[in-house]
């Protein structure tokens, strides 16, 4: 199974801790909110970025920075139910039904369509997830 990490104001040890401890193993930072150099290290090691609610804020202001320079087949959709609701969302209870409003985000951010997107994103996560397949 594929490790997934929520990362928390702790970027420099989670990196750390994933090039010594997790050799060989996947994962994804999940609802990521390190920084583009955090993300690159992340992409090197074969590690997803896990992109939730918050690329649609108004103040996010790494995120489309990381979204736009991200090989898209390192990216993930995700929801970070029931918090963190997307705009046009935010403030209510999150559902995985609005990560259409992250993968819509996406798109603009890169330039590419929203089917596009979703095909992408869908096949990353069957790629890190093999039991969805």
């Amino acid at each position: 199974m594929p490790i997934c990490i929520h990362d928390r104001e702790a970027h420099g040890d989670t990196l750390k801790i994933i090039k010594s401890e997790a050799k060989g193993l996947r994962g994804v930072l999940h609802c990521f909110s390190g920084s583009l150099e955090m993300a690159r290290e992340i992409w090197k090691l074969g590690w997803f970025v896990g992109v939730d609610g918050p690329l649609t804020f108004k103040n996010s202001a790494k995120l489309p920075e990381i979204v736009k320079a991200a090989p898209l087949d390192m990216l993930l959709i995700e929801t970070d139910a029931p918090y963190l609701a997307p705009t046009p969302y935010r403030g209510k209870r999150n559902e995985p039904a609005f990560v259409v409003e992250v993968a819509k985000k996406i798109a603009e951010v890169r330039g590419d369509s929203l089917e596009k997107i979703a095909e992408t994103t869908t096949k990353n996560a069957e790629n890190l997830y093999t039991r969805l397949q």
